[in-house]
């Protein structure tokens, strides 16, 4: 029996790092959950960008390959959405330009900061567990596949989760108790 690689683990442990970071985000200081968001998305990216599923081959095409299996229950992405709403509160919120709206719109389109962070949540506790049942020879199915939802869309909902989370961070005082 083959190994998990090394792409696998490392995306595995950061996908658990962050699910913490967001988890009970009503509980925590803003700051501590804000920083902690600004400091695992870009790492996220990073590793999910440089992800290799077929054996390092830089040519291979990621696939819908259907090998990540839904782990996270509406009830806890919702326990998990609710917390950071409550959390981010009027901050919420945010026009982002990006939006596919925007180009058919001559209003601006409103998006949820926390909405986002719980479907980046939501992508990467769904994978860290199916690495953590799955067996090594499968390992590239589940790696084409959180490949092909990074490039289909969640690379696109780090950079935006991103930026506000940092605009957030840096200008906007809480009254943290």
């Amino acid at each position: 029996m083959s190994e998990i690689s090394p792409a696998a683990l490392s995306l595995a442990a950061l996908s658990v790092e962050y699910c913490k970071a967001v988890t009970d985000a009503a509980m925590k200081q803003p700051h501590e959950v804000l920083r902690d968001v600004i400091r695992y998305i870009p790492r996220i990216y990073i590793t999910l960008c440089d992800l290799r599923p077929y054996d390092g081959d830089p040519d291979a095409e990621p696939e819908e390959t259907g090998a990540i299996y839904d782990s996270v229950t509406e009830e806890q992405y919702n326990e998990v959405l609710d917390g950071l709403r409550t959390m981010l509160g009027a901050n919420d919120m945010y026009l982002d330009t990006p939006v596919e709206e925007m180009r058919y719109s001559d209003t601006p389109v409103a998006v949820s900061l926390a909405e986002q962070l719980a479907d980046i949540y939501q992508s990467v506790a769904d994978c860290a567990a199916t690495i953590g049942q799955t067996d090594p020879e499968m390992m590239p199915d589940v790696l084409s596949e959180m490949k092909y939802r990074f490039t289909a869309y969640l690379s696109n909902t780090l950079c935006c989760a991103l930026r506000a989370a940092n605009y957030i961070y840096y200008n906007v005082q809480f009254d943290e108790e």
